[in-house]
């Protein structure tokens, strides 16, 4: 319960919860104690599934699209990449502004059911007889949509856990999507050895290049939301400020693609 002439909206994410004080003022039983834990992780194991589907699916795209449609071609290939993006950019606003005015379960079981249909939608855009290709692209921005509910997980985190309880709990989430984006690759049976010789230097920086985009990815996911809240005096409705934010770099990735497409022909 919210202390007299204390507009919660206005409060900072980063708040305490322990009894007394300015925000909470409740003593918390051992029965919610679990219950809320059990949420927690339940979207941790959500975070981590999330990115080993993500990047068995991604390493897969190309000899998928090649066997179940002729017709692609490498720039097809591209748009289809492209579709993730272009899904999540549009999802992560709509799923973060409706976490502000409806419970925050809704969208996460919504946008967990879009997930669900979407990769079965892939598993089987081999069935029709003509524009499989064009039911991958339809498949991969519907992941791509389910996809953007990563910020209401964080928010959900967020918001189930104390100021004490909280640093330990958004790394935990970084820790299981990382764990996810490193076993996803290592989940296949196959073995491919390059042919050639190896370019040790193109793979350092891969790497690191790679290593540098997700220690970005985390840093925005984990604590941009409550630095904006507080650097900027935002409410939680303004937050959602940072959910356009991430729209706008989904629209960059997009660019990126078609210009890294373009500019491999022009090299290779």
């Amino acid at each position: 319960m919210a202390s007299p002439g204390v507009d919660t909206e206005q409060e900072p994410l980063l708040g305490d919860r322990t009894p007394g004080s300015r925000e909470w003022d409740i003593i918390e039983t051992e029965e919610h104690y679990k219950s809320r834990w059990i949420s927690i992780r339940i979207l941790y194991l959500t975070m981590f599934f999330s990115s080993v589907g993500f990047s068995i699916v991604i390493m897969s795209i190309w000899p998928y699209l090649q066997k179940i449609d002729q017709t692609a071609d490498a720039s097809f290939l591209g748009w289809v990449i492209a579709s993730f993006s272009l899904g999540q950019m549009v999802a992560s606003p709509v799923f973060g502004l409706w976490s502000n005015y409806r419970p925050r379960k809704e969208p996460l079981i919504v946008s967990i059911f879009i997930s669900v249909v979407a990769n079965c939608l892939y598993a089987y855009i081999h069935v029709p007889a003509s524009h499989n290709k064009y039911y991958m692209l339809v498949a991969r921005g519907l992941v791509g949509f389910g996809a953007g509910n990563v910020a209401v997980v964080r928010s959900y985190i967020a918001g189930a856990t104390s100021l004490q309880e909280r640093i330990s709990s958004m790394a935990n989430t970084s820790a299981c999507q990382a764990l996810g984006f490193i076993l996803g690759p290592a989940s296949t049976d196959e073995v491919q050895f390059p042919q050639g010789n190896i370019d040790q230097v193109a793979v350092l920086a891969t790497n690191v290049l790679f290593f540098v985009v997700l220690f970005i990815f985390a840093l925005f996911e984990t604590i941009v939301t409550p630095l904006t809240m507080d650097m900027y005096a935002w409410t939680r409705e303004q937050a959602v400020y940072d959910g356009i934010i991430l729209a706008a770099l989904g629209v960059e990735a997009i660019l990126i693609f078609m210009g890294v497409k373009l500019l491999s022909k022009k090299v290779t």
